[in-house]
């Protein structure tokens, strides 16, 4: 039967962009009450939900998701529009977006147009083409303002914003000076954020307030990197590095530099033209000097990064990472190093737990320790046995286990059975109701225990399974390392991580946590070391480590 227009389920859809004719000619309650009117006078007045899609753009389709979803679940009868503009501007969508309604049997109207199916691509495709000369438009008049300089976006580090000017931070400049200053004098990216960080000065997210501060509470390399590059802090105003992929997406993409808006002098300076250049000079050397280190010099061997993901420091627990020893003309042997030491230095009392320790260890010592810890491991009898001994015990268990899971599936399969006879019992009147509910009751209870002593078999059976498995591959991976040396995927099978202590370092909170014995401990704390995590309890083994 069909419903009047009293009856149908009516939802009034309001949009209403920046974007659209480059201002907001009409406010979005204007628009609604306008609708609103629209259907009470046509007799619709069973309205639902009213949208209101405050400056969204026409291009946009994922703004109807829900709208989809309610017109497939068969809860909207009539959707109203102002008119096929506010609908929307991307011709292939607004098509797709009006078929799929068709489909879904949900009626369209527009307020001041007849919507009619046959002329609605053609008013799409008007409505794209207009869009289209909009952003043009938009574009066009935002460049104009970007060249009058009549257009700041935010305020860089070292600057506050006074209407649409910058003027310079009298606390953040002086920490840009002393930025370009230490480069200048032959100081690194990380060595400058270290020192930074030592003097316990306010990253640029923490100086202005931002809610990730606590994630960017240190200074880093490329918080050091940006600052050097950007050529705003000798007074140049830089517009128009961006723009949109197309009309149609939100998406940005960096424009040539020759297309970008530059005006000199356009604020007060903080660094004079000739350090900026000077540190420029500097930047693009060392460059040089890098890529023809890594190109032509020497061959950068990616199997010497077999540890990341494995390696750790013991104070601090964080990953050790790679720094390579030889950059332009500086020489030293590769190594890893506690990367909570490379971000923040040395243990200062600027915070709790700032900083750590380097627990620096040569690559090729590393690699000599691993491979002889390995080395032990194959040629100790107790630890071949200590293995096997598992697999035997593991099977047999498997053995038990596999008895118990057909037991107990048995036992549920007959206790289901019963639950159900005692119920056909209950239909047919052959029991009293009393009888049936204590039966209920008392077989639920049974079912219910043994459904958890089921599921806990299962967890166990399918734990000795992954042992089984894991402790296979121990054999696997010590024979391939044998073959072919170390590899990151045979050293990540065998073991879990490898942790670097420092003399005097290890607690004996640590000594419980990796089930060390007293010997294992005490030499640990006396020499420092590293403990080996295998992927199976195997008790663990220390190794003095050289520097």
């Amino acid at each position: 039967m069909k419903k009047s227009n009293e009856e149908k389920r009516v939802v009034i859809y309001c949009r209403e962009s920046r974007d659209d004719y480059g201002e907001n000619y009409e406010r979005i309650e204007t628009q609604r009450d306008l609708l609103v009117k629209y259907c009470k006078s046509h007799g619709y007045t069973n309205i639902i939900d009213i949208i209101m899609d405050d400056d969204k753009s026409g291009t946009d389709f994922s703004r109807f998701d829900d709208i989809k979803v309610r017109a497939k679940d068969r809860e909207i009868d009539v959707i109203v529009f102002k008119n096929s503009a506010r609908l929307g501007r991307n011709q292939r969508e607004a098509l797709e977006f009006v078929e799929y309604l068709e489909e879904q049997g949900v009626e369209i109207i527009f307020e001041d147009e007849q919507y009619n199916e046959e002329m609605f691509g053609l008013y799409a495709w008007f409505n794209e083409r207009r869009a289209r000369d909009d952003s043009k438009n938009i574009r066009r008049n935002l460049r104009h303002k970007i060249e009058e300089g009549d257009l700041l976006v935010k305020a860089i580090y070292g600057y506050n914003k006074d209407g649409k000017q910058l003027v310079v931070n009298g606390e953040t400049a002086p920490v840009v000076q002393e930025i370009f200053e230490l480069y200048s004098k032959d100081w690194g990216y990380q060595k400058i954020a270290t020192h930074l960080n030592k003097k316990g000065i306010e990253t640029p997210s923490q100086s202005r307030g931002f809610a990730n501060a606590k994630q960017t509470a240190n200074w880093k390399a490329q918080h050091i990197v940006r600052i050097l590059d950007d050529r705003r802090y000798i007074g140049d105003y830089i517009g128009g590095q961006t723009e949109k992929v197309s009309f149609k997406s939100k998406k940005t993409r960096l424009k040539k530099q020759e297309e970008w808006t530059i005006i000199e002098n356009h604020h007060e300076p903080i660094i004079d033209k000739e350090l900026f250049e000077k540190v420029q000079k500097i930047r693009k050397k060392r460059k040089r000097e890098s890529d023809k280190y890594n190109n032509g010099f020497k061959f950068v061997d990616v199997e010497n990064n077999l540890y990341s993901g494995l390696l750790y420091c013991g104070r601090c627990g964080t990953p050790m990472y790679k720094r390579k020893g030889t950059t332009g003309t500086r020489t030293r042997p590769d190594s890893y190093l506690c990367k909570k030491y490379s971000n923040e230095g040395a243990i200062k009392d600027i915070r709790p737990d700032y900083g750590c320790k380097p627990h620096r260890i040569r690559i090729e010592y590393l690699n000599q320790i691993v491979t002889a810890y390995i080395g032990n491991l194959v040629s100790n009898p107790e630890f071949k046995s200590f293995v096997m001994d598992n697999l035997k015990a593991i099977s047999t268990n498997k053995v038990t286990l596999e008895k118990d899971l057909n037991k107990s599936k048995q036992v549920l399969e007959r206790l289901e059975k019963q639950f159900k006879q005692v119920y056909e019992d209950k239909l047919n009147d052959l029991i009293p109701e009393f009888i049936y509910k204590d039966k209920k009751q008392e077989l639920e209870k049974k079912i219910k225990n043994e459904k958890e002593k089921l599921e806990e078999i299962q967890v166990k059976f399918n734990t000795l399974n992954k042992l089984e498995d894991k402790e296979d591959l121990i054999f696997k991976a010590i024979d391939n390392i044998k073959k072919n040396g170390l590899t990151k995927e045979e050293l990540s099978r065998l073991f879990d991580k490898i942790v670097v202590f420092d003399k005097q370092e290890i607690t004996e909170d640590i000594k419980q946590e990796y089930n060390l014995t007293k010997e294992m401990y005490q030499e640990l704390y006396k020499n420092g070391g590293l403990a080996f995590h295998l992927k199976f309890m195997y008790p663990q083994t220390i190794t003095n480590r050289r520097m």
